[in-house]
């Protein structure tokens, strides 16, 4: 791969101004059985910012670092976007278009390399630090190599397909990221087709590797896999998933033009990459499964989950002490969900509650179109105004509230905008299922997703002016490889989104019973995660009796928590990241209004923390700062 050059590879300056606006799309052209999980797996970021997409070190439009720590943090994010072609498309950075991320053995290791050159740098460079931006930042940059470090040798990347992550289903998406307005771009879309079988070869390799080391998926996490290969395995090009893009292009093209790449892309597709998805699809057909859910199972399997839970949570907490977190933290949120039965005037218990109101039909819209029209009038009309009640700086990012009708879908989901500013942040509401999404859950979800929760938090980090662009921006996909990758900050992130389902209290949004026992039952699904992650992965439980558990404390069907189960088997360890960091949150909030008394003030402590994205001992660190520089 060559270096980017001066005028075309990485973040320059930006231009334009920012402005507020939101979107409303009745449905969308595009979007495959894509789960809520997967899309979790995309960092939440946007900008309404005009951004071009050449960044040159010490820009005036980064951070205000001092020169050394600005070039070094340039470096790195130069070489995180040249390395990995797939996340810089994604970010709206097309420069590398034309390229597939390195898959190889080797490339893992030159990653590992080059992540202890800069981290040599980092250190050499703190002593000469005095600022506390630029100490912050170097905390943060040191994280992310040590991360990488630290989880290269549990080699999580050796199992790089499972039912959510895979060519099978992230290339589509990927493709859907890039711009088609010029011959150029077609062009890197025919090479980067090209180049795809080598990447297809690279993943086989790695199983093939897992396979003799031991590092296995179960079965669970492969249900569907070969299917999803099959879809890319063509005689026709047109039939292929990966022409769409060939059947549309802009009107100053000219046929001879659009004749020529429709050809040459045929070609490619049914000549060199149908083939390669073939060989990969007949190797995965008798992929050997580990026996066992647990990836405590695997060789040197109880280190591989204890690193996990660092790498998810950001924190040294044991098996035993999370899943015990959760079963006090069921046990507190079933008492709170008892109060409300009670004061509906229900003798039952909350089991008996939950199940009565899922079956009330009051509680549905009668179609599609409805519950979309529910959403968007929560999230614009009721919602948005009472943000600045708990926040100031609010972010100016657009948000739209579209529709996704796939039968494959789940719930309701956010998938962040792009780094310039051109894709907006996106809260996705499954309309297929409108009959099973309960109107008492909509806000707490809305909140999740939209702001205050993923959006206001993701559009505050590309927005703020304290952060250089490596933290503005996380490459947030392949949860397969933790703990052996950069950090995701899982726990602040998705801890965010259930903190922020919380200020609907302070926000007034639950003052019918009836929303605040959907706010309950969301968030006891959270805690139950806890129990179940811990259960499976070290202390012996089955899948069964992981789903009868939540089947027991959750108001969920049967359906939705056996797919919950089979993620978990799946991501072991990252479902974990929403609760704990959700309760290092809500620690530090109760932390900052015991010691500040009268000078207490929420906007004050939810800026703080939203500068602090990074591991929870950072945001404690920043918080406590704070405390003590106004007591």
């Amino acid at each position: 791969m060559t270096p980017a050059s001066p005028s075309c590879g990485i973040l320059s300056s930006m231009s334009g101004k920012p402005g507020k606006s939101f979107i409303i799309i009745k449905e969308i052209q595009y979007i495959s059985t894509f789960s809520r999980a997967v899309l979790y797996c995309i960092v939440v970021c946007v900008s309404v910012l005009t951004l071009c997409v050449v960044l040159v070190p010490g820009s005036a439009s980064d951070a205000k670092l001092s020169p050394e720590l600005q070039q070094l943090v340039d470096d790195y994010f130069n070489w995180r976007l040249q390395d990995m072609p797939q996340f810089a498309t994604f970010v709206g950075i097309h420069d590398y278009d034309d390229l597939w991320d390195d898959m190889s053995l080797p490339a893992y290791q030159s990653r590992y390399n080059k992540s202890q050159e800069f981290l040599v740098q980092a250190e050499a460079l703190e002593p000469n630090l005095s600022l506390h931006s630029d100490l912050t930042n170097l905390r943060v940059l040191k994280d992310d190599l040590l991360t990488y470090i630290e989880g290269y040798p549990f080699q999580g990347f050796l199992v790089p397909l499972n039912y959510m992550e895979g060519p099978h289903v992230d290339l589509t998406h990927i493709i859907s990221w890039m711009v088609f307005e010029t011959p150029q771009d077609y062009e890197k879309l025919l090479s980067r087709y090209g180049r795809l079988p080598e990447q297809l070869v690279q993943i086989q390799a790695l199983m093939e590797e897992g396979e003799a080391v031991g590092f296995l998926n179960h079965a669970i996490s492969m249900n569907g896999v070969v299917a999803g290969l099959d879809g890319f395995v063509v005689s026709v090009a047109e039939d292929s998933p990966l022409w769409s893009p060939l059947t549309t292009f802009p009107d100053n093209f000219t046929q001879e033009q659009i004749t020529d790449f429709q050809t040459r892309g045929a070609a490619i597709i049914t000549g060199q990459v149908s083939p390669a998805y073939q060989q990969l699809r007949d190797y995965v057909s008798s992929y050997t499964t580990r026996p066992d859910i647990a990836i405590t199972s695997l060789p040197n399997g109880a280190a591989i989950y204890r690193q996990l839970l660092r790498f998810h949570t950001s924190t040294s907490l044991t098996p035993e002490e999370i899943h015990q977190i959760g079963l006090d933290e069921v046990t507190r949120i079933e008492g709170e969900m008892a109060k409300i039965v009670s004061e509906l005037g229900y003798n039952m218990t909350v089991p008996e509650f939950s199940a009565m109101i899922k079956n009330d039909s009051t509680f549905y819209y009668d179609n599609a179109d409805d519950l979309l029209a529910g959403f968007q009038d929560l999230v614009y009309n009721v919602i948005t105004p009472q943000v600045p009640l708990v926040f100031t700086n609010i972010p100016q990012a657009e948000l739209s509230v579209v529709a996704d009708p796939s039968p494959g879908g789940t719930g309701a989901y956010y998938l962040s905008g792009s780094f310039d500013g051109s894709r907006p942040g996106v809260f996705y509401v499954n309309t297929y299922h409108y009959d099973e999404s309960p109107k008492y859950v909509m806000r707490t979800l809305s909140m999740h997703e939209g702001n205050p929760g993923h959006h206001l938090q993701g559009s505050h980090s590309i927005e703020s002016p304290n952060m250089p662009y490596f933290r503005r921006v996380t490459d947030d996909r392949n949860y397969y490889q933790a703990p052996s990758r950069f950090p995701m900050f899982t726990a602040f992130i998705e801890g965010w989104g259930l903190y922020a389902e919380s200020l609907g209290f302070e926000m007034s949004l639950y003052d019918d019973p009836y929303d605040r026992y959907g706010h309950y039952s969301e968030e006891i699904f959270r805690a139950c995660r806890l129990v179940v992650d811990t259960g499976m992965h070290a202390l012996g439980w089955s899948w069964q009796e992981a789903v009868d558990f939540m089947l027991l404390h959750t108001a969920s069907s049967r359906v939705e928590i056996e797919n919950e189960v089979n993620r978990y088997v799946t991501w072991p360890g990252q479902a974990l990241a929403y609760k704990i960091g959700d309760l290092k949150f809500m620690e530090l909030k109760a932390r900052a209004m015991a010691e500040m008394g009268a000078s207490y003030d929420i906007k004050q402590f939810h800026e703080v923390v939203l500068e602090s994205v990074g591991p929870l001992d950072l945001v404690e660190d920043e918080v406590d700062a704070w405390i003590n520089s106004v007591i």
